[in-house]
This record gives C-alpha cells, structure tokens and sequence, in this order.
C-alpha cells in the first residue's frame, strides 16, 4: 500500500513537471515571435491583427471557465437551498444562527434592527414630529364615540385627521368568521400548525404569562391546545409576511375604509382564557391607522397621550364588545388593553401605513 501511494505521488509530480515545463517552452516561443516581430519592425497594430486569433481563443476559454464556475456555483445554492427546506435540518441551522447572533451581541448590537420595519433609512422620509401645537387636538375629548353607518370622508374628516379614536359598532356583521358558532382557539392555533410556512415563524414580540421554555409560537399553541390549561393571556405580532396573509383569513376590509388605504402591513392576535386582572397590558405599535377587532368576548382598552401631551389632554378608556372595531392613528396615543371579564376572548389588530396628505 505504502509503494502503491509513493507510486501515485511521484506520478502527479511527474504531470505537474510536465506541465510547468510546456508552459515554460511556450512562453519562450511566445517571447521569441514577439521579439521577431519587432525585429521585423511589424507596428502595434499590425500585431494586434497577427495575435487577435490567439487573443480570442484566450478569451473563449477564459469565458468558458467563468460560466463553469457560474454554473458550480449555482448547482451548490441549489442544492443548499434544497437541504435547507428539510425540516430537521432547516430547525438545527436556525438553533446555530440564533446561537451565533448571541454571541455576535459583544461585537455588533443587532438587537434594536430586530423590531425595525426597515433595515436601510429612506433619505426622502421624515417621521412626523409631535408638538405640543398637536394637543389641542385631544384637550377637550371625554370619551370615545360610539359609531354606525359610518362615511368615510365623516370617518376621515371628524376623526383620523383630528387623531380622535372611535369604536364603529356595525363594521364587522358581515364577516364571516362573526357568523360562524363554533368559532375558538382552535380556528387560529389549526391555522399556524397546520400550515407548512408557519410552522417556523417567529413573531416579531409575544407577550403571554406562560412559560413554555421558549419564546417560539408553535410551543405555546401547543401548550393552549392542551384543555389542561386555563387561566392565560397571549398577544403577539405577525410581522413575518406569509403569517399576515394567512391571519386575513378571519378579517376582511372594514366597509368604511376607502379602497386607498392600503392594507395593514402587520397585525396582531390578542387571546385569553377566563383571565381576570385590572392589570394593563402594553402594545408597542408602529405609528399608523391602528384597528382592533373583537371577534369574540370583550377588551378593555385605555388610551394614554404620548408624554408631551399627559398634562393637557385626557386619559380615554371603554371596552370593546364582540363584532366592534376600534379606530384610531396612535401618533398623539398610546394603547393598552386587558381581558374583558368573559370566559374567553379573542381580538386581532392590524397596523396600516397611514399619511394624511395622500389621504
């Protein structure tokens, strides 16, 4: 074996010297020509003509190994790509990518891109500012109207542009979850688990008072599907945007929206099981048409003025009964809720871009 393997190796180095030396015995032919043709006194040009047959057969072969090389490249992507999309594996590279970006954290904080919308600032846009000229907006409101049969321009011109919240009570009769009995938890834990792009997805925040032993969705959907569980309160945010489109599946485009305003670009779950507390719950929202659906039991939601505008405008508070929808654009407000005293409830909220000059 060990002569076999000797054998082999003075072979290879045989073709290597072989080779070095025909590249050798070229050059100096090469060099040879050339000194002949200025000997010869052939111009710049005229040698371009007498070499261009050489020039192009070095750049066929050139562009040869290029495209294989293109070609190598793209047959590993694929074949990567293909790998990735097997479950198991596809779970253990995640596991691997989390753990590396922890460990990058001493490095490279990454943690504030994680809720950003965008990763790259558009030179053209500026975040609307709020002054304390914007107060008088919100100084004299005492509680937040009730509304049906609702315009859009009446909507638009006595509440949005004003950033005057209200609850429209009418909007949702027709939708088809609102007329389906046996609508529960199931419906939207089915949704997620039995749907192969979001079985992985990973909301942008959850906030629940059970411990799954991870943050990931599927764990908690699993723990609720069990009916060995009560007493539970859950919200999280769709920002992954397979999971968004899935979620629409249980709310359609209120009637009093113009065709205009675009979709909501990311939207939330609230849910809770015979969960009674007078404690507020938090919802970090994107600045935009904001819109919270009750699908089922009842919320309790509080609208606190942003910081420069607590000491003249007033707190608002109500509750939210099944089939209403609040409305309002949280750049003066922000919004918190807890559970309604039902046995179960179950809300949706959707985050919309929202400019009033296109508007």
């Amino acid at each position: 074996m060990a002569s076999g393997s000797r054998n082999t190796k003075q072979g290879k180095f045989q073709k290597d010297l072989e080779y070095h030396e025909k590249l050798k015995l070229v050059d100096a032919e090469l060099m040879s020509f050339h000194q002949y043709c200025e000997q010869m006194g052939f111009t710049d040009a005229e040698m371009e003509v007498i070499c261009s047959p050489l020039f192009e057969a070095m750049q066929k072969n050139t562009l040869k190994k290029v495209l294989r090389t293109i070609f190598v490249i793209i047959v590993i992507g694929l074949a990567l790509y293909a790998v990735i999309q097997i479950g198991t594996v596809a779970v253990h590279l995640t596991a691997i990518g989390r753990i590396f970006m922890i460990k990058a954290l001493p490095f490279w904080d990454w943690r504030s891109l994680f809720y950003e919308s965008c990763l790259m600032t558009n030179p053209f846009y500026s975040d609307y500012t709020l002054t304390e000229d914007d107060c008088v907006s919100c100084e004299a409101l005492e509680y937040v109207d009730r509304v049906d049969k609702v315009a859009y321009d009446s909507l638009l011109n006595n509440y949005l542009s004003r950033d005057v919240p209200l609850i429209v009570t009418d909007a949702m009769e027709t939708w088809p979850v609102m007329n389906t009995n046996d609508f529960y938890f199931d419906n939207i834990t089915q949704l997620y688990l039995q749907d192969e792009k979001l079985v992985d997805t990973v909301p942008c925040i959850l906030t629940t008072n059970l411990r799954t032993g991870s943050s990931d969705l599927l764990a908690f959907l699993k723990r609720i599907h069990s009916s060995s569980v009560d007493k539970w309160f859950v919200h999280w945010q769709n920002c992954d945007i397979h999971a968004v489109k899935a979620l629409r599946k249980f709310y359609q485009r209120p009637y009093f929206l113009s065709s205009s305003v675009s979709p909501a670009h990311f939207n939330w779950v609230l849910m809770s099981s015979d969960y009674n507390t007078n404690n507020y719950k938090k919802v970090e929202l994107d600045s935009g048409l904001i819109m919270l659906a009750q699908l089922r039991g009842s919320t309790v939601f509080k609208l606190t003025p942003h910081n420069l505008c607590n000491a003249s405008c007033p707190e608002l508070s109500s509750d939210l009964s099944e089939g209403e929808i609040l409305v309002f654009t949280n750049y003066l407000w922000n919004f918190e809720y807890r559970p309604g005293h039902h046995l179960d409830s179950v809300a949706i909220l959707t985050e919309t871009v929202w400019d009033e000059v296109s508007q």
